[in-house]
């Protein structure tokens, strides 16, 4: 489903000893399989087999109230109306395992984990035109951005933060004019763009935004080959199930 992928990376870009950010312009055209309103209400409906982080206005991350449910005794449940409550008055919410939501998700990931020595994610982030993003911050991991639905501004920076510094160590501390500007960019439905781990990055969404991030873990010399999470859609063999 997604093989052209592969090819698009290896001809446009060179992750072998250039570790910049890359730009891959109509990556996908299949994108509102990957994920539609319809379902990011049925996550947020369902938030026993989801997790939710919401962003407020202020760019700021905000507590979800969770309770143990009658139904679901061995954890805590995040607050539906609670999370539909924030997102309709103009807050951000990022799903972060979506990876789990449906097949197209899956064989993306899939193509990822195929194609470089990682272990990926998906992360989807929402929000309607007043939204805001994280300030200027860096992440652990690699991230490819997917843009689904609507316009999103992007600034990408040469500066990371060193590996002698844990990842968020001066998330929100930073402002741009600290910082020297590798890549600016408007992401349409369709495009990607490639940041590379503990970069510094924000996001500038500007209408109703839909965006799916594939977080990329590097495997571990001692990682074990059934570490990483099973996404597979296994079936119970029943007999005569067909008959």
């Amino acid at each position: 489903m997604f093989n052209h992928i592969g090819q698009r990376f290896l001809k446009e870009a060179n992750f072998f000893y250039e570790d910049k950010p890359y730009i891959f312009k109509s990556l996908i055209t299949n994108y509102n399989d990957i994920a539609s309103w319809n379902d990011i209400e049925h996550c947020m409906n369902n938030t026993q087999f989801y997790d939710f982080e919401l962003i407020d206005k202020q760019n700021n991350k905000i507590e979800i109230p969770a309770y143990n449910k009658a139904w679901i005794f061995n954890k805590s449940v995040q607050e539906k109306d609670f999370i539909f409550d924030k997102v309709n008055n103009g807050y951000t919410a990022i799903i972060t395992n979506y990876g789990f939501k449906n097949q197209t998700i899956n064989s993306l990931l899939d193509t990822f984990e195929n194609i470089f020595d990682i272990d990926a994610a998906a992360h989807l982030y929402c929000g309607l035109e007043s939204s805001q993003s994280f300030t200027i911050h860096d992440d652990y991991p690699a991230n490819f951005i997917f843009q689904i639905e609507g316009e999103t501004k992007w600034k990408v920076f040469n500066n990371k933060i060193s590996y002698l510094y844990r990842t968020g160590t001066m998330n929100g501390m930073l402002s741009e004019d600290q910082l020297e500007v590798a890549v600016e960019v408007v992401l349409q439905p369709g495009d990607c763009l490639y940041i590379p781990a503990r970069t510094f990055h924000c996001a500038y969404p500007t209408d109703n935004r839909i965006s799916v991030s594939i977080p990329c873990w590097n495997k571990l010399p001692t990682s074990e080959p059934t570490s990483s999470i099973d996404r597979n859609n296994y079936n119970i063999d029943i007999g005569g199930k067909n008959d």
